[in-house]
């Protein structure tokens, strides 16, 4: 935990580094001092079929959804979640200038009495 979700519209004009970008991230997560990093999970998501408002191509989005167990105080997250939007609107310029791009953060509490994890054995 926590697991970062990072979704975009296939119309962002910017083309980071994708890997580079999400190695970013897990370091921002790491020097929040909340997580372990064998414990960051990451993706990437671009989406060729979307629809913003009426449809104008020139809407485009970013959108990150870092969910995490719940417990940590609004502070923790509020500061979670300004750091991650710092690094993608560095690595969205071109797109927040050009178009009317929405970069967006937000943290998900998963329930801890339910979440469920196994781990396998990394060793035959």
């Amino acid at each position: 935990m926590p697991h970062c979700i990072l979704e975009y519209s296939s119309n962002i004009i910017d083309q980071p580094d994708y890997r580079a970008l999400l190695l970013t991230i897990h370091d921002t997560l790491m020097q929040s001092g909340q997580f372990e990093l064998a414990d960051i999970k990451s993706r990437v998501i671009r989406h060729e079929q979307f629809l913003i408002g009426d449809g104008n191509p020139a809407l485009a989005f970013v959108t990150c959804t870092l969910q995490l167990l719940a417990g940590r105080s609004d502070a923790v997250k509020t500061a979670l979640a300004e750091a991650l939007q710092q690094r993608l609107v560095a690595a969205f310029p071109r797109s927040l200038a050009q178009l009317q791009c929405s970069i967006t953060v937000q943290l998900c509490d998963i329930h801890r009495a339910s979440y469920q994890r196994k781990v396998g054995s990394t060793t035959p």
